[in-house]
């Protein structure tokens, strides 16, 4: 009995052995930590307010960002938990957190951070409430379908197209899934859930039930082009998602214009109007392809979309006071970008086109059609890393303007519903292997002239024809086109010093000749509610250094 246990165990042991074997856990850690010192003069990221009557706008601040992921994988599954710590160096407001810890704090005068930030580190940095989860995902490959599939579920990064920011960029929470077809073609398919209704206004549940379906398919026919046809239908109901949709032309983005009924009027149940109790829908669909192509020395990237559909709104101006009425979304984008490399120098060009309204185009009276292009989410990244005042540069948080969404050109992409020229370079010289230089270069106009005499709020950015309130006055404004095109024009010049292992040190100056479209009647500050002359832009100057340690 001895002999046969003994067999019976060599035969186990010799059977696990040729078995398959469990994968075995494992958890990494990647990421990076910026510390950041900018000096800024009239960059309007408070104030919205590029004016000589906001001309003294000066900042010089520092500021630490944390962004670990965390990766736990066991074979091809894996679970991803993004983090991200924001903080300025020193206390900012009358708390040293976004996150209110008293009855009092929302009401109370000073508590805004610094943008871009979620807390100060005040003295003996005991900062509460400031780690956000970024991503939360769970990655794996579906078994039941024959060819290759890999699904991704909870919050996760946007990977909806080649170009950063063109369409949809940054993190939202549901599916997405690959499939690879052929070795040449690859299909992608995104479901993001934007906001989400539960049971609905009646249980004061204002929110709709938002969501995004991006579909794609990669397409490679040789070796360095890469085509992918892109489709994607938004649907929102009621207000949405500031990354989605902002105030421009003077229509804001609350339940006064975009109401979600059932419900009564007021607070907390959707705004729905009695006489008119449909909630706003906007259907959103964007068709067309983003590519790219390497050969040799050489890159292009060009991208092109058209975006259609309707967007209900409620407007407070006579004859359609009060009532809901549909527009037609009638847009166009166009972005190209090529570079050439020869060893350490790199020279690279970008032209942006996207088509807007004309002044006189009263979308705020429901009186034309929407004539500027709308991204789903850009995540402020549009134009990042070409610029460092009308894109992300250094400082990520520095953008002109970024207090008024539709005016933010990371956000809006387009100049409020003016759409956007933009023509652009950026060049380095590697001088050493931890050594490179860089200098870059923009000039942006709108598509369609501006008008100098709009109000401009962060809520609705800029409101046509201020002081004409009789409806003569209105009619004879209304007919009248823009009168400046002109934006700006900006350049810097800088340099990366690799010191150490995985630690760089960059260093960038940037000027700003600020254009004449930049002008508005007034502005007001969305931080204190002081509205100020918005007229004679003045230039804007920025100096930033950077030390990034990444592993």
């Amino acid at each position: 009995m001895r002999r046969v246990g003994i067999f019976l165990l060599a035969v186990i042991a010799l059977i696990a052995m040729t078995g398959p074997v469990s994968a075995q856990p494992k958890v990494t850690i990647t990421g990076f930590v910026d510390n950041v010192t900018s000096w800024d003069k009239n960059m309007s990221v408070a104030d919205i307010n590029p004016g000589k009557a906001s001309a003294k706008d000066k900042e010089w601040y520092a500021r630490t960002r944390v962004r670990p992921d965390i990766t736990a994988e066991v074979g091809t599954t894996k679970f991803v938990l993004g983090l991200e710590i924001d903080t300025t160096w020193g206390q900012t407001a009358n708390q040293d957190t976004n996150v209110c810890l008293n009855a009092a704090c929302p009401a109370a005068a000073g508590t805004q951070q610094r943008s871009g930030a979620n807390g100060g580190f005040d003295l003996n940095t005991d900062v509460p409430g400031i780690i956000e989860i970024k991503w939360a995902y769970t990655e794996f490959d579906l078994p039941l379908i024959p060819m290759p599939t890999r699904i991704r579920l909870g919050g996760q990064p946007f990977e909806a197209q080649y170009k950063l920011a063109a369409y949809a960029n940054g993190d939202f929470a549901g599916v997405h899934m690959t499939t690879q077809w052929a070795p040449m073609i690859k299909s992608n398919f995104t479901y993001a859930q934007l906001e989400e209704s539960i049971t609905g206004p009646r249980d004061n549940f204002i929110r709709g039930e938002d969501f995004a379906i991006i579909a794609s398919v990669e397409i490679t026919p040789f070796k360095g082009l890469d085509i992918r046809p892109i489709f994607s239908w938004a649907n929102f109901i009621g207000p949405t998602n500031g990354a989605s949709r902002q105030g421009r032309g003077g229509i804001g983005t609350g339940s006064a214009n975009f109401q979600v009924c059932p419900g009564t009027a007021g607070p907390g149940t959707g705004n729905c109007n009695a006489a008119n109790s449909i909630s706003s829908v906007e259907d959103r669909f964007t068709v067309g392809i983003d590519s790219r192509w390497r050969f040799g020395a050489f890159s292009l990237d060009p991208t092109a979309f058209y975006q259609f559909g309707s967007r209900d709104q409620i407007v407070a101006f006579a004859p359609v006071n009060g009532n809901t009425s549909s527009l037609r979304l009638d847009a166009w984008f166009f972005d190209v970008r090529g570079g050439w490399q020869a060893g350490p120098l790199l020279l690279e060009l970008a032209g942006v086109y996207t088509t807007g309204n004309r002044a006189k185009d009263r979308i705020d009276q429901n009186a034309s059609r929407i004539k500027y292009y709308q991204p789903l989410s850009t995540d402020t990244s549009f134009y990042a890393t070409w610029a460092e005042i009308w894109g992300l540069g250094i400082d990520y948080f520095n953008i002109i303007r970024s207090g008024a969404p539709g005016l933010n050109p990371g956000v809006a992409i387009g100049y409020d519903k003016y759409g956007l020229i933009r023509g652009g370079f950026r060049g380095s010289y590697a001088l050493t292997p931890a050594f490179t230089v860089r200098a870059a270069a923009n000039a942006s106009w709108t598509a369609q002239p501006v008008d100098p005499s709009s109000v401009l709020t962060a809520g609705a950015g800029l409101t046509p024809c201020f002081g004409n309130t009789t409806a003569n006055a209105q009619a004879a404004c209304s007919a009248q086109n823009g009168v400046s095109q002109y934006l700006g024009s900006e350049i810097n010049l800088g340099f990366q010093w690799r010191f150490a292992p995985n630690v760089a040190f960059d260093m960038v100056g940037s000027y700003m000749f600020a254009g004449n479209a930049l002008s508005t009647h007034t502005a007001t500050n969305p931080n204190t509610g002081v509205v100020a002359n918005g007229r004679n832009p003045q230039d804007i100057t920025a100096l930033t250094a950077r030390v990034r340690y990444s592993w």
